[in-house]
């Protein structure tokens, strides 16, 4: 499936992120689509955001109809430095 990165400016916090995770993320596998972990820069204001989904408008309505705001949505492949190779 494919893997995406979003990428929000918003003061999202803690709390918020736990609310969203245990209320919201459960609800997305009927699209087909897997919040898989976030990267937070809390005094940055900054969080990245790991996606499984079959297309990135997938994802897309998903920030709709939660009024959550992204900057930019990238398709991306995983490499592994350990192991010297592409996910997949």
């Amino acid at each position: 499936m494919p893997r995406f990165i979003a990428t929000h400016s918003v003061p999202f916090t803690e709390d918020v992120l736990i609310k969203l995770a245990r209320e919201e993320a459960p609800k997305f596998g009927q699209a087909g689509v897997t919040w898989v972990k976030t990267f937070c820069d809390f005094p940055g204001k900054r969080h990245f955001c790991e996606w499984l989904a079959p297309n990135r408008e997938a994802i897309e309505k998903i920030f709709k109809d939660l009024s959550i705001p992204f900057g930019e949505l990238h398709e991306v492949r995983v490499f592994d430095v350990k192991d010297v190779k592409f996910e997949g």
